[in-house]
């Protein structure tokens, strides 16, 4: 998260660009020994909190920090407005709507250069938001996410599409679709597509995508899809116990639920359940990371619960909703930030920072940089 030799006594402030544990999840371990001034906006630090909360509960033990600082963290963080400068030093912040999950931020600073950090973003409106807020342009350094910089998205609409279809198919012929999904934001997103494609059949939701659900419903000012929200909510069947668990699965449904990539959470017991029935859908609807249930499920056909191994004779597919840019937004937005100055590929694959480094320093007039260490960037 940041140099080591750096004292958290040391730091000027801390910008949260969201509630990702991948951006959040090592903030309380400045609280330890520390107090630095922290800034994010309302929703991050709601969600943030959940999340915390739930990874200490997973893997409280080998942390190096307790639910004191998780509190600690969400009573200490101001929180900042989309649009709001406040004045750090001589520096001013300004948070700007990323587009990635209810709450993300792009954050520019303006001191003697101006410098806009990317964030995870997306231009692309999807059920739950609107995409990102332009953050303007002529800044002296671009610091920007590469996550999918090697690869294109399908248009939202073939992929809801695709999503309804298969669904409807599932359930016509008698099977349960199950849906591994984040539990921050995409869940409640393929509920909302559902929903917005007329699917009346029985959808369900589990594991902690409820309470985030129920969250998102308390934040309206960070929901830009939020009637359609609130409408699908009213229609969702809410898992309740084991002996709902049970029961849906009894007849044609969908049930939507972490974890996205299968390592645990009700999903995975609904996979394992549904996993040997032909008329019975598993559907992926997130990047699978390498050696997790999910990227076996998908490459193999098999799940591994217990030690023991089944062989999936439920159909097996995976469309990505992706909540980053992909490769024709990051080039797209990287181009309108700047004539000049400097780019820092970051947030990738090694080939994917360096990907985009490379179209970046053969297609505009700033100097990308994809940085491989520790070593500071002179501006």
């Amino acid at each position: 998260m940041m140099p080591g030799h750096v004292s958290p006594r040391d730091l000027d402030a801390v910008l949260i660009s969201h509630a990702h544990l991948d951006h959040v999840g090592a903030v309380p371990l400045l609280l330890v020994s520390g107090a630095p001034k922290i800034f994010a906006t309302e929703s991050t630090v709601r969600q943030a909190e959940v999340l915390l909360k739930d990874m200490l509960k997973l893997s409280g033990y080998f942390l190096p920090f307790t639910d004191a600082e998780v509190l600690k963290f969400v009573r200490a963080t101001q929180r900042v407005n989309y649009g709001e400068r406040i004045r750090i030093k001589d520096a001013e912040i300004e948070f700007i709507d990323a587009g990635h999950i209810p709450g993300s931020a792009q954050i520019v600073v303006n001191a003697d250069k101006t410098l806009l950090y990317s964030g995870d973003f997306t231009s692309v409106k999807t059920r739950l938001l609107d995409g990102c807020d332009d953050p303007g342009s002529g800044f002296d350094v671009v610091v920007t996410e590469s996550t999918y910089a090697l690869e294109a998205h399908l248009p939202r609409k073939v992929l809801e599409d695709n999503v309804v279809e298969l669904a409807r198919e599932t359930v016509n012929q008698g099977g349960v679709m199950v849906v591994p999904s984040f539990a921050v934001a995409r869940a409640q997103e393929v509920a909302c597509i559902l929903a917005a494609h007329g699917f009346h059949e029985n959808v369900w939701m589990d594991g902690m995508a409820r309470q985030l659900l129920q969250l998102y419903l308390d934040d309206e000012e960070y929901v830009d899809g939020f009637d359609l929200l609130a409408r699908t909510s009213r229609k969702l069947r809410i898992v309740k116990g084991r002996r709902d668990r049970e029961r849906l699965l009894e007849d044609p449904s969908v049930v939507i639920s972490p974890a996205g990539m299968l390592k645990g959470g009700p999903a995975a017991y609904y996979a394992q359940k549904i996993a040997g029935d032909e008329a019975s859908t598993i559907l992926l609807v997130s990047f699978q990371a390498p050696n997790t249930p999910g990227a076996k499920l998908l490459a193999e056909g098999k799940l591994s619960p217990n030690g023991s191994e089944i062989k999936a004779a439920a159909k097996v597919v995976q469309y990505k909703l992706s909540a980053h840019a992909g490769q024709a937004e990051l080039r797209d937005y990287i181009s309108k930030r700047s004539d000049s100055g400097i780019a820092i590929t970051i947030h990738g694959d090694p080939e994917a920072c360096e990907a985009l480094a490379a179209w970046v320093n053969a297609n505009t007039g700033l100097k990308a940089i994809n940085p491989s260490g520790p070593e500071p960037i002179v501006v």
